[in-house]
């Protein structure tokens, strides 16, 4: 074997060589194997967006209601707090071995590099099946505040959903990270506007000049007796009902890990994400149910999703209590 040939298989069995988990030299390499690599077309301004208010929607706008009627204006602060801070906690955790590692997958490409292949193949399929029950029950929600219109055509509605959703993953990151700049913007901004309109309510500026204050939290009550158990049991039990839901609001906040793989520059950018983690959580859910608890009683006949206005968020529910028209549907 002359000195080519040597030279040729040690490349060879170094290439084949297992990486640590802490070897960075070949990290994007090796785990393209097999696939083509992926085209790094996401801005800082995209996952800035993404990590800010990419999946802000029915958690907060829609699935309140329920936790509210649960829970009461205590229980539900206290529910969306605790998993916030789980939330925080994973999401820096993550954040910080992603900028080390930015490979394509994310949290389920690390885990076969930290952990070994069952474990990755165990997460990947748990969460293939998380966005294979998420999506229907986000197309749902949509088809339930286009009902607000009196447009009961649910079928068509959740149709034209899917294929919107469907065109705009088959269009690449670039289309994929403009959309999502785009939609966040228009959420932020939404969310803005409630924040501010649900304090000016709470103080008695509505048409209707109803100063509410803490009233809500007085009468029915901070806590609700969950499914009409007594004591402490029912009150935990209500507290317990709000994680669950809070759970379901926080899903979609590692995106920004998933999105470092497809991201340029990502050992800059992806950091500066997960920081504005915290701006999410904070201002975006934890004030929104602050002022969802002020302004809506937990025994409201339309917190029912069961009921004929099914539609009806805290937020709207709230506008409409509040006597100003035209802005509920506008909000939808």
């Amino acid at each position: 074997m002359d000195f080519k040939d040597k030279e040729k298989s040690s490349s060879v069995d170094a290439f084949e060589k297992p990486a640590g988990p802490f070897e960075t030299d070949s990290v994007i390499e090796p785990a393209q194997r097999g696939h083509g690599p992926l085209k790094r077309q996401l801005k800082n301004r995209h996952v800035a967006m993404i990590s800010l208010a990419g999946v802000i929607g029915v958690g907060i706008f829609v699935n309140t209601a329920t936790a509210l009627r649960n829970g009461g204006p205590i229980g539900l602060i206290l529910g969306f707090m605790t998993m916030g801070v789980v939330c925080w906690s994973v999401m820096i955790s993550l954040g910080e071995m992603v900028s080390y590692l930015p490979l394509p997958g994310g949290h389920i490409r690390l885990a076969e590099r930290f952990g070994n292949r069952a474990l990755s193949f165990a997460m990947g399929w748990n969460y293939w099946y998380n966005w294979v029950i998420i999506l229907p029950a986000e197309l749902s929600a949509a088809a339930i505040l286009i009902d607000y219109w009196g447009m009961r055509k649910d079928a068509v509605w959740i149709t034209v959903c899917l294929v919107v959703v469907i065109t705009i993953n088959m269009l690449g990151a670039g289309v994929y990270g403009e959309c999502e700049f785009i939609f966040a913007s228009i959420k932020i901004l939404t969310i803005v506007g409630l924040l501010i309109l649900g304090i000016v309510l709470d103080l008695g500026g509505g048409p209707s000049h109803d100063r509410i204050g803490f009233r809500y939290w007085k009468e029915p009550g901070p806590f609700v007796q969950y499914l009409g158990i007594e004591g402490a049991k029912g009150r935990f039990l209500g507290y317990w009902s709000v994680l669950t839901t809070a759970a379901f609001s926080f899903i979609g906040t590692e995106i920004v890990a998933i999105a470092a793989g497809e991201a340029k520059n990502p050992r800059r950018n992806v950091p500066r994400a997960i920081r504005r983690v915290y701006v999410r959580i904070i201002f975006f859910y934890f004030t929104s149910v602050i002022i969802i608890s002020l302004l809506v009683p937990s025994d409201h006949p339309l917190l029912n999703f069961k009921s004929k206005d099914a539609s009806a968020s805290p937020f709207v529910i709230a506008i409409r209590e509040a006597g100003i028209k035209g802005l509920p549907g506008f909000i939808k």
